[in-house]
């Protein structure tokens, strides 16, 4: 395979680029608010780094995230994502265009998810909820089939964005 090829055809080369878009806050029942959102993925100097900096801009007032994205095992499609304040967010990328991190800060549980649509679009999506658990069921037998316990959470948060690139790459 040429580098060429690779490049078009993989994670995170293929998804290079800057890209815009609202981001959504969803309550229980609407969009919230509805903040501008900018990702920015650019390759650096070492194979195994690119810069991925997320922008929020508030009527005007940036929120700038400049974080690195850290290729740890290709072929595995198991990455970093270094905040560069001690904090390294463990993602992976599963079916070529998903790309998705589970974990939980202070007391709530956040599954973030990135999708590389067909159309070169990327929708953004993050769920929270708090880490304590609402109702715990199962944990018993029925006839010969042991149950496991299975523990439920409360989806608390809400946040979409579909994410266009634009010309500046």
């Amino acid at each position: 395979m040429c580098a060429t090829s690779f490049a078009q055809n993989s994670f995170p080369e293929s998804w290079i680029g800057n890209y815009k878009g609202d981001l959504k806050i969803y309550g229980v029942d609407s969009v919230k608010m509805n903040v501008k959102m900018y990702l920015d993925i650019v390759k650096t100097s070492k194979d195994s780094i690119f810069d991925w900096t997320i922008t929020y801009d508030m009527n005007g007032k940036k929120d700038v995230r400049a974080y690195n994205l850290v290729v740890i095992d290709r072929e595995k499609g198991y990455f970093q994502i270094d905040e560069n304040n001690s904090i390294l967010i463990d993602a992976y990328l599963h079916n070529k265009n998903v790309f998705t991190s589970f974990f939980k800060v202070m007391s709530s549980y956040i599954i973030a998810t990135y999708i590389k649509n067909k159309d070169g679009t990327l929708t953004f999506e993050i769920i929270a909820g708090k880490a304590d658990s609402v109702s715990t069921t199962g944990n018993t037998k029925q006839g010969e089939e042991d149950i496991p316990e299975v523990n439920t959470y409360p989806v608390n948060g809400r946040q979409k964005a579909v994410l266009r690139k634009t010309d500046q790459d």
